[in-house]
């Protein structure tokens, strides 16, 4: 099994053409050039998803395009060299003019990279955060409008995503505690991890 007729074909530490070898359980791109044993596991990425409450209120975004507009709860992509915390912290701010601090983590979603055109790996991780500071706004880039709504506000809008009507089900429900950060440990932390468990 292929892991997928991607964009990569040169290997990008020494340049040489990649060509497909078994490793792992799988035909895979690898490098052949000798000692550099480059492997392309595929293509991943993190997104994060932003439940924030103000009171009994939740804060969602629109997005639009040439053809649609729908509300989500706001979120984005984790960059590469971001730990995941400050990154929907930061995202939150970006999209909504909210300042908000995590309070915990409280599901994800991975998506397989099924597509033939690209496929991508993904986990989209849920955080439960709290309002510290800021009045609703949009970006007017990737979001047109912002604000806080009630829950019986957002079941009566048709057009909130079906992914952030389950992550506020999930906050709301509060039958158990999210995953939340956890304290330095030594031996257990290095620079750029960031740990969650269980509250204990």
């Amino acid at each position: 099994m292929k892991v997928y007729d991607g964009a990569m074909k040169f290997c990008p530490y020494c340049g040489t053409p990649l060509v497909e070898l078994y490793e792992g359980g799988r035909m895979r791109p690898m490098c052949p050039a000798e000692g550099c044993g480059f492997k392309h596991y595929g293509d991943h990425s993190i997104g994060t998803g932003a439940v924030v409450l103000r009171g009994d209120s939740i804060l969602l975004v629109e997005r639009r395009t040439n053809t649609r507009s729908w509300w989500q709860i706001p979120g984005g992509y984790v960059e590469i060299d971001e730990e995941i915390q400050p990154a929907i912290e930061r995202e939150v701010l970006e999209e909504a003019g909210i300042e908000a601090r995590v309070q915990e983590v409280v599901g994800f979603r991975h998506a397989a990279g099924l597509q033939p055109e690209r496929p991508v790996s993904n986990i989209y991780v849920i955080f439960k955060l709290e309002a510290i500071s800021g009045e609703p706004r949009p970006d007017n880039d990737e979001t047109f409008d912002a604000g806080f709504f009630t829950l019986e506000q957002i079941e009566a809008m048709p057009t909130v995503s079906s992914m952030s009507r389950w992550a506020i089900e999930l906050v709301l429900a509060e039958q158990h505690p999210g995953f939340q950060l956890e304290p330095f440990r030594e031996g257990l932390t290095r620079p750029g991890n960031t740990l969650y468990g269980r509250a204990r």
